[in-house]
């Protein structure tokens, strides 16, 4: 295939949260976009447990199924077996599973638009390829190639990226202002570069050396292009579980490294992830964990390896990081939470994240590091080796942070 090769440039971390920034919220959504018949109403059903239809022709998926997932999290799981909550609240990530685009669909083929929309309205992509081969699955290319289907999306997300705006350049030159996106300034000029871009290279968008003011008009426009994107390859049984006993990393996820420009994420890294849709679907439909385990050992034995490894949390953190998500911890005897908010934030706001007037009211916030409490075993211990620390306003409120915010009287 001619996957293009990344561009040498790097992007500043500041522009690359600038470009993704175009949605303010803590619950923001990955959609799993790809090609029909390649497993993604099955991985959405692996992910959430629900129970999206699942069957061998195009487009069965038509309106777009959502749901919440947990995000697996150790940290979690050690705050509770310590503390022994009352109740127990996992961070989330929202994900929805949108039908299969093909080659046209920003022309409308396939009910391309419709579902171009659907992309829209998320705020990252789960990109996920074939490349198991089943002659009792049909494909709409009629043959396998993980790396031409994601070329085939990538090239529909920017064809619809450029005939907005087309249609936005021609808005534009009718009228003497540059306001031309829900009243933000964005100068004709930019239009037409990025237009250009858009329509004679290959190379990524994020990987474009943008100033940090263009990045931020570019922002507005939402660009399908310029989503966060991590790529997830649906790998045979035996290609997965090889790659577990030291077999290497499965060629397609390498060149899709190499090649995947369009992939990365708010923290600039390109991601990759490969499962076994036929191996998590089998543990998803177990009644319970003894069966899962059941299946888990049958598979060790029979391929030889010595540990097996889920790929669903690495999907979910991967989607998570993604689109510039972490948390922080609440934690008592009432309750263990892990509250979600974007990376970055400082403390005001990550107080607002649990109530909007404790922004408002902030003193300020009593934080402890998760590592600090797991290793000296209490609250009372990190406090007495000076762990525990008082923070103002202007402080970031880091992943995995315990927090306890003091808040002010409501004002009147």
């Amino acid at each position: 295939m001619h996957r293009r090769l990344l561009s040498t440039f790097r992007q500043s971390d500041e522009v690359l949260q600038a470009l993704s920034s175009g949605r303010s919220s803590n619950n923001l959504k990955m959609g799993i976009v790809g090609m029909p018949n390649i497993g993604k109403s099955s991985l959405f059903n692996i992910l959430t447990s629900s129970s999206v239809p699942a069957a061998n022709y195009p487009f069965c998926t038509i309106d777009p199924s959502e749901s919440r997932v947990a995000v697996p999290d150790e940290r979690m799981d050690w705050l509770v077996n310590h503390v022994q909550p009352d109740n127990t609240v996992h961070a989330h990530l929202t994900v929805m599973d949108i039908a299969g685009l093909v080659r046209g669909a920003a022309k409308g083929e396939g009910l391309g638009n419709a579902f171009l929309a659907n992309i829209a309205a998320v705020d990252g992509i789960f990109h996920l390829v074939r490349a198991f081969k089943d002659t009792n699955i049909t494909h709409v290319e009629n043959s396998v190639d993980p790396l031409r289907d994601a070329e085939i999306i990538d090239l529909e997300l920017r064809l619809k990226d450029a005939d907005q705006l087309a249609a936005l350049i021609a808005k534009s030159e009718s009228k003497s202002t540059s306001r031309s996106l829900n009243g933000a300034a964005i100068d004709k000029d930019l239009l037409k570069h990025v237009h250009n871009l858009l329509t004679n290279s290959t190379n990524p968008l994020a990987c474009e050396p943008w100033t940090l003011e263009e990045a931020k008009a570019l922002s507005q426009l939402r660009l399908l292009s310029l989503k966060p994107v991590v790529h997830l390859v649906n790998l045979s049984e035996e290609d997965y579980l090889s790659s577990l006993n030291g077999g290497g990393e499965p060629a397609v996820i390498t060149a899709l490294k190499s090649g995947a420009g369009a992939n990365l994420s708010v923290d600039g890294n390109a991601q990759v992830v490969g499962y076994s849709g036929a191996i998590e679907g089998l543990l998803a439909d177990m009644e319970n964990d003894e069966e899962r385990l059941e299946v888990i050992e049958d598979l060790k034995k029979s391929y030889g390896i010595a540990n097996f490894k889920s790929a669903v949390p690495s999907i979910v953190w991967a989607g998570y990081h993604a689109v510039g998500l972490t948390h922080y911890f609440t934690y008592g005897k009432v309750e263990v939470r892990a509250w979600t908010l974007r990376k970055g934030s400082k403390a005001p706001q990550a107080a607002a994240v649990i109530h909007s007037d404790f922004e408002k009211n902030f003193i300020a916030a009593e934080v402890m590091r998760f590592e600090d409490l797991k290793e000296l075993g209490s609250e009372e211990a990190v406090r007495a080796a000076g762990k525990y620390v008082t923070r103002g306003k202007d402080a970031l409120i880091g992943d995995g942070d315990i927090v306890n915010f003091r808040i002010g009287k409501k004002k009147a």
